[in-house]
């Protein structure tokens, strides 16, 4: 039989134990054979398979881990005027450069195929573990197709292996229509419920819930596309309105059997400190975490991300990295006050006298101090230093080298390019790792949840509204809220479904989709925005804050109407001419 060669196979195998690999094949070739024979070699497959998904998108450096999309969204941008995540793809020229969340994962999709056509032929595998592992590849196949179809719409939809030597009618197929797209995943995600455990240990592994949960999220963009969405192409891309009752039918159904599996629950371990409670939500990898459904596992070792890197403040990242999203101060007005009252930053106040910022800010939603540091802000036992000069007694301002002693700009005010710290006066904070001390290169060991049961809340909340049941999206949307520690919703709007959104996901990588599968983004996205600076002020130790009007500092944000759906590019159309191009390329 024909020799595969599975050299990245062979490297999985070195973390099991000597005894496992010793009687095996040679290890420089294995045959298909064994792999399909062989329980610990068809893991090892599977295991590599999943090592290929991106459950974050690289942001141009090439480094996986980071979140691109809270850059280009209205959440923030990118620190770096030299990214060109800041002045290229921000700036509405998404289709300038095929890097920024380019996924054409059809290496992986074969990958699959393959297995599950061989695993089929087992002998040697029991039936039980055969159909989890069939379940698992099905899982990692589908997400695959949820990653593209909602960047592209319609793509071809290949379920078996190719032949190498098949015609080019065989090899070269057309764009499947978005719709039809949607209906696998959701059709897939149906026929594994039965062969995948309702409980899992390793929860890089699928369960029935992961499942229902990919078919909550996707049966939602789906609706979503056909509500708002326009069908060009000939449904290429684009979903006939008359489709959406049906969709968000099944993610309403979908998210509804997970709430109600009594399995997953919402993180609630530190109820006296709401906002400590919902920051370590993020970061306890220990079983009293209830909410996980499905997470990308890292092991901080060979399983890496440059999150904590990229996103720490620049104090405590030596050498390079830090800061990498400045927040805008308007993604910090939706964080409401504890009371339900809008959070509007008060301008007049917060110019008016020097304050410590934690002060300035102490009524707000819990969620604001889990989600975003600021100056003064106490992170590894240090208080955070953005600021960019110091106030003198006599009211000049120094903002080079020293006054008394203390340095004229704080350790995280970084300049030459590297301004993160500075521009909004805000950055990220949730999923950062108090512990990893220093924060160096591919350290992140924290695992990032694909789906928790907080989305899940507000994809019912979301799917229960748009069909008429206002009800069950107000008590979905006060758990979330009773959970934070603000005050509960008396009534239910869409507004106030996606406002809750906004806060409760913000920085998951959710936020950018949203808004392209809402068809708001031209407008959420293309607009101004805002940030403050601070200025330490000697006599007090507080912080004078003077607005910054313009945190896009010359270069506009945009979204451009076609980027609601990403270029298929050049070079793909060249490879199969059957593919055509995505409207207003």
């Amino acid at each position: 039989m024909k020799n595969i060669y599975y050299l990245l196979i062979i490297l999985v195998l070195f973390s099991y134990s000597c005894e496992d690999v010793l009687d095996k094949a040679p290890l420089d070739i294995i045959s298909e054979d064994v792999v399909f024979e062989d329980p610990t070699l068809a893991r090892a497959y599977i295991n590599n398979l999943y090592s290929e998904l991106s459950f974050l998108n690289r942001d141009g450096s090439g480094f996986e881990g980071t979140d691109p999309t809270s850059g280009l969204s209205d959440e923030g941008r990118q620190g770096r005027s030299w990214h060109p995540l800041y002045f290229a793809w921000k700036a509405g020229q998404l289709d300038a450069n095929g890097d920024l969340l380019q996924l054409w994962n059809y290496g992986t999709i074969r990958k699959a195929n393959e297995f599950l056509v061989k695993i089929e032929d087992s002998k040697s595998i029991p039936e039980d573990l055969k159909n989890e592992m069939v379940g698992q590849v099905r899982f990692a196949r589908a997400i695959v197709y949820f990653y593209m179809v909602k960047r592209y719409g319609g793509i071809p939809l290949i379920t078996e292996p190719q032949a190498i030597d098949a015609s080019e009618e065989e090899l070269f197929l057309p764009r499947n229509k978005e719709v039809e797209v949607y209906d696998f995943i959701i059709d897939e995600m149906d026929a594994i419920q039965s062969i995948l455990p309702t409980t899992n240990d390793d929860i890089g592994m699928p369960t029935k819930y992961a499942a229902l949960a990919l078919k909550s999220k996707a049966a939602m963009f789906a609706a979503s596309i056909a509500t708002w969405g326009e069908v060009q192409l000939n449904g290429v891309v684009g979903i006939p309105t008359n489709e959406a009752q049906r969709f968000w039918q099944a993610s309403y159904d979908a998210s509804k059997e997970i709430i109600n599996s009594g399995i997953y629950s919402l993180y609630n371990q530190l109820p006296d400190d709401k906002a400590e409670n919902f920051r370590k939500l993020f970061v306890d990898e220990s079983n009293a975490n209830k909410e996980r459904i499905f997470s990308w596992q890292l092991t901080g070792v060979n399983v890496t991300s440059n999150y904590d890197l990229f996103m720490s403040p620049f104090q405590f990242c030596p050498g390079w990295g830090g800061s990498n999203t400045s927040v805008y101060l308007e993604m910090v007005e939706e964080f409401e006050n504890i009371d339900g009252t809008p959070g509007t930053f008060d301008v007049e106040l917060a110019t008016s006298q020097p304050w410590d910022l934690r002060e300035f800010f102490a009524n707000k939603d819990p969620r604001f101090h889990a989600t975003i540091y600021y100056e003064g802000v106490v992170w590894k036992g240090e208080p955070i230093e953005n600021w960019g000069g110091i106030i003198t007694p006599d009211g000049s301002k120094i903002t080079e080298g020293f006054y008394e002693g203390i340095p004229a700009k704080g350790r995280s005010y970084t300049a030459g390019g590297y301004a993160g710290g500075v521009i909004t006066g805000f950055n990220v904070l949730k999923y950062l790792d108090e512990t990893l001390i220093p924060v160096t290169h591919e350290k992140t060991k924290i695992d990032f949840m694909v789906f928790r049961l907080g989305g899940i809340l507000l994809n019912y909340a979301e799917a229960a509204f748009e069909l008429g049941k206002s009800d069950d999206a107000l008590w979905a949307v006060n758990q979330l809220r009773e959970r934070a520690g603000i005050a509960q919703l008396t009534e239910i709007t869409r507004e106030k479904i996606r406002h809750e959104r906004k806060v409760e996901l913000a920085f998951e990588n959710h936020r950018w989709w949203d808004l392209r599968r809402w068809r708001t983004a031209v407008d959420a996205i293309t607009r101004n925005f805002r940030g403050i600076y601070t200025f330490k002020d000697f006599s007090t130790g507080k912080f004078v804050i003077e607005m910054n009007e313009n945190a896009q500092g010359g270069i506009p944000a945009a979204f451009l109407e076609r980027h609601y759906y990403l270029p298929i590019m050049p070079g793909r159309i060249s490879n199969n001419p059957k593919l055509v191009e995505n409207p207003g390329y």
